[in-house]
């Protein structure tokens, strides 16, 4: 019966794909010749969103009304600069339906990056989302029967092993960012306030932000904390040493207090960074203040309380590592229970040949998530009978471990979906007043925006959250179930939808300004340096036709794994029968409308 279902929900995807092709790639009518006057200025378009149809040809007629700007529209050659007091005439063809997005390319402030314009050239609406809804459904209707694969033990290859025993192995890893880390805090600091032309920004939020999302967290879950240097001074400090063991360092160890020992603290931190998230991403001081205050904060914490406290508890994107780890492909865990608990030294707790565990894990009974486990391997040099296994999972396992749900990561995960939501509409949508209230232009104006955001984010989102839980409750005549545990355990379920949005949202960012990284290593102060040539460049090295398709991809992807994630916390939540299944429709259903609604953001 499983094989089967599995059979048609395939071909009803296949049937439902090949459909929103035929959408996307219909053969384009002959069109009119579209006439449209476009004023630009700081920071928006006008009008910022152009309707036509597949065919048409439109002439821009553009205008600025303050400083030079440019015109670019993203896949195609179409490059113009505008002058004040001067119309450029600019002819884009609407070939295909879907969305094109025009932008400046002429560096004018620090919002520059996300000055964009939209032109949406109308399809046939029923093939599109026709075939899309068909898509879905098919999706979701295989994601209740994929079974996952099992383990494989990477260190079981020696060479591996060894590596990763060795102490000075993960300096090696630390040391270069570090120095990069130093270089950007002082280009913040010291370079132009533009972030276009700062490398602090661009290599931040840029290539470092978009190395995090598109391939870090999902392949490798808390890998950056193994190798990131904010906490690194604090904790060499505090040991006494970088790379030797010490048994004795300059810290005084205290224990962390016990009501902060959660994630509200990383919660309040990443609500405070998204909300003014496009201050910090724009504003090489900001950045740079950013950074300096949580290495301020690590090294205090380090050398006032017992181990890694500040990862554990505070940092604001460890919080978000650590829910997001939960979906990621690799693990670290002890390879046999019965060892560990035949172990009463413990050293890989307690410490030994190495250091204990810097976030109070213990891999042979309270390691069962990869929330904390930061993969610093700690516990792979300690562990005296070599119990302790690097191994390649299936995606999302974590979400289906029903015990241990906590409240904390619940609210992050919301807090990111929501987050991946709004900044979507914030950073690539073509509403320049958005972006100027967001920006701190005025007071009233950011307080309205604050309002809107966390709004949306803390209220209208988990709202539906909880209106979702007390229908699947409904549907699967459970009213005994607790309504609070089953927002919790379901808020599960989001991560993997919520990942793909931001990546997909992050694509979309980092796609059309990689130019921006061969420019800012040229000049990386912005003070006119042309050091290696690169200084003017102007080419993306991605083929932007393409994004949309991978953000299809990406959210199709993501809804399957959510789905897959919430057949699980569903069943355990409400048990096996019919309960169970009927419980999990208004899930599925949340879900399919959270994925709808990033695709009509992005492709609509």
């Amino acid at each position: 019966m499983r094989a089967r279902l599995a059979q048609a929900a395939a071909l009803l995807a296949l049937a439902g794909a090949a459909l929103l092709l035929t959408g996307f790639l219909g053969v384009p009518r002959a069109g009119r010749e579209v006439d449209v006057p476009l004023t630009v200025e700081k920071f928006a378009f006008s009008p910022p969103r152009v309707s036509v149809e597949a065919g048409d040809r439109l002439t821009f007629r553009i205008r600025s009304l303050d400083i030079t700007h440019g015109f670019a529209v993203e896949g195609t050659g179409v490059n113009a600069t505008i002058l004040p007091g001067r119309e450029v005439r600019v002819t884009v063809p609407a070939g295909q339906p879907g969305k094109i997005r025009y932008r400046c390319s002429v560096i004018c402030g620090p919002l520059h990056p996300f000055m964009v314009g939209e032109i949406v050239v109308e399809p046939n609406r029923w093939p599109l989302w026709g075939g899309g809804l068909v898509a879905v459904v098919g999706f979701l209707a295989s994601a209740g029967v994929a079974r996952p694969a099992g383990r494989r033990d990477l260190l079981r290859w020696r060479p591996l092993a060894r590596l990763l025993a060795r102490r000075p192995f993960q300096f090696a890893l630390i040391a270069p960012n570090l120095l990069v880390f130093t270089l950007i805090v002082l280009a913040g600091l010291v370079g132009t306030a533009t972030g276009a032309l700062n490398v602090s920004t661009i290599f931040v939020w840029l290539a470092w932000w978009g190395l995090l999302v598109l391939v870090l967290i999902p392949l490798g879950g808390r890998i950056w904390c193994a190798m990131c240097p904010i906490p690194a001074p604090g904790e060499w400090l505090a040991r006494g040493a970088i790379v030797a063991r010490r048994e004795r360092g300059w810290g005084l160890g205290r224990p962390w207090p016990k009501p902060l020992r959660n994630l509200w603290p990383a919660f309040g931190g990443l609500l405070v960074l998204v909300l003014f998230g496009l201050v910090v991403t724009t504003r090489p001081l900001v950045t740079a203040s950013l950074l300096l205050g949580l290495a301020a904060v690590a090294l205090v914490t380090h050398l006032v309380f017992e181990r890694r406290v500040f990862c554990r508890y505070l940092c604001p994107v460890g919080g978000l590592l650590g829910v997001y780890a939960l979906v990621a492909p690799i693990e670290l865990r002890a390879r046999d229970l019965e060892v560990c608990r035949a172990c009463r030294e413990k050293p890989c707790f307690r410490g030994g040949a190495g250091y204990p565990c810097p976030t109070f894990q213990f891999p042979g009974g309270g390691l069962e998530r990869n929330t904390y486990c930061l993969l610093c391997t700690e516990c792979l040099k300690a562990c005296p009978r070599d119990n302790v296994a690097l191994s390649v999972r299936p995606f999302g396992v974590d979400l289906r471990v029903s015990r241990g749900t906590r409240a904390d990561e619940a609210w992050i995960a919301l807090l990111l979906l929501g987050t991946a939501l709004a900044h979507s509409v914030i950073k690539l949508g073509p509403w320049g007043w958005i972006k100027s209230w967001a920006n701190l232009d005025g007071g009233v104006e950011f307080l309205l925006y604050a309002g809107l955001f966390l709004g949306a984010v803390l209220g209208v989102l988990p709202g539906l959250h909880l209106v979702t839980a007390w229908l699947s409750r409904l549907a699967a005549r459970a009213p005994s179930a607790r309504l609070g545990r089953l927002f919790v355990a379901y808020a599960y379920a989001l991560i993997p939808l919520s990942l793909a949005a931001w990546m997909a949202f992050t694509l979309a960012v980092v796609a059309p300004n990689l130019s921006y990284i061969p420019r800012v290593l040229s000049d990386p102060l912005g003070w006119g340096w042309d050091l290696f040539g690169t200084r003017e460049t102007t080419w993306t090295w991605v083929p932007l036709g393409l994004l949309p398709w991978a953000q299809l991809g990406l959210l199709v992807a993501g809804l399957w794994g959510s789905v897959r994630a919430a057949r699980q916390i569903v069943t355990d939540a409400l048990g096996e029968s019919g309960a169970g299944r009927r419980g999990l429709l208004p899930v599925a259903g949340f879900l399919a409308l959270l994925a709808w609604a990033f695709l009509a953001l992005y492709l609509g």
